[in-house]
């Protein structure tokens, strides 16, 4: 199967004038147009965390904008880009407590700072059973107008599990795809089939997708240089936006991520002087000013890239959210990231996402 995951699938309405969630406006800041002003609103926001941060010993007085969320850790696949198996062989599997997972959601209702959650954190969501009820839950509690969104390799999107999404109130799905045609997405993504996503990812282009923004995600590495820029386009010209962001260690656990990596050098001049005028405007990593990660287990890593879990800075089990966000723990991180001193900080001594400008 070439040219994309498109035979021997349903037709995929022409999504040019009405892409994927135009209906829903909580889906607004990923619809193409919308996406640039969110990553400026985004990069203010974290300007004013660091200006609030030096002048209140690294505290930011508020609730994490973006929670992240592990309902159940582990995934189907062992994509060389992923340390997957190997944290799969230093952690025990765990899947989220009733009782955790209601205190999360009740300290999250009413919160006006709290824009987006995302039920995913160095998993495959869809593994999770009770996903969708979960998502559900949460918007029955939680009537702010903050975005849920989802990210999944495909595999397990199954006719059966679109019908349970679509009616779960989810308003963003990412579908990794990193791959363009059976040979290169295959070895990318080791123990996934390319006929089953391909023929996942076309019935669910093919529903009513007014509610739900769905977009295809790519990583910029060195082993299909080419083929990301053909996918792209391919999908772009269907009405169908793509994630694209930049290959990381995953925190230094990537194995042998010198061949996998694209170097910086290797970018094209405009995507190289981009990357410099953000890590330039950012003045440090925004992750720590911007989101909070929590496991299945309820530990909080400093970011969604520790998967060797160095350093947990809190526990839901026995402290609230905003304890958390700005408990003595972040507040020491924060104040060696505004101080260049980042590789003292165990989480991130060894990890590239901002030299890369990887979240760009």
């Amino acid at each position: 199967m070439t040219n994309g995951p498109q035979s021997g699938t349903p037709q995929m309405p022409d999504r040019r004038r009405r892409p994927p969630g135009w209906a829903n406006p909580r889906s607004r800041p990923f619809r193409r147009g919308w996406v640039r002003l969110t990553r400026l609103h985004e990069l203010y926001g974290v300007k004013i965390g660091q200006r609030h941060a030096r002048r209140h010993g690294g505290a930011l007085g508020g609730f994490p904008p973006i929670l992240q969320i592990q309902t159940k850790s582990g995934c189907n696949a062992s994509c060389v880009i992923c340390p997957q198996r190997t944290i799969q062989a230093l952690f025990q599997p765990a899947e989220i407590e009733a009782r955790l997972y209601e205190r999360i959601v009740e300290q999250c209702a009413g919160e006006p700072g709290l824009r987006g959650v995302g039920f995913v954190l160095q998993n495959e969501p869809l593994a999770d059973a009770a996903l969708f009820d979960r998502i559900r839950h949460f918007r029955r509690r939680v009537t702010a107008p903050v975005t849920t969104f989802v990210a999944t390799n495909g595999t397990l999107l199954t006719p059966e599990a679109v019908s349970d999404l679509l009616s779960s109130g989810l308003d963003v799905l990412h579908v990794s795809c990193n791959g363009f045609e059976k040979a290169d997405y295959e070895a990318v993504n080791r123990g996934k089939c390319w006929e089953t996503f391909a023929a996942n990812l076309g019935h669910l282009l093919a529903q009513d997708l007014s509610r739900l923004a769905v977009m295809v995600s790519f990583v910029r590495s060195a082993l299909y240089p080419e083929a990301v820029d053909r996918a792209i386009a391919h999908w772009r010209r269907r009405g169908i936006p793509c994630f694209v962001h930049g290959i990381n260690n995953r925190g230094g656990m990537v194995e042998d991520y010198e061949r996998l990596a694209r170097p910086i050098d290797a970018d094209p001049p405009l995507v190289r002087l981009r990357k410099r005028i953000v890590r330039g405007a950012l003045g440090c990593c925004p992750y720590p000013f911007l989101q909070m990660s929590v496991l299945a287990g309820g530990q909080v890593l400093v970011c969604t890239h520790d998967w060797g879990r160095r350093q947990v800075v809190g526990d839901l089990n026995t402290q609230t959210i905003r304890e958390v966000w700005d408990g003595p723990v972040m507040r020491d991180i924060r104040l060696r990231h505004l101080g260049g001193d980042a590789g003292s900080i165990p989480s991130c001594e060894r990890c590239d996402v901002f030299t890369n400008a990887a979240f760009g």
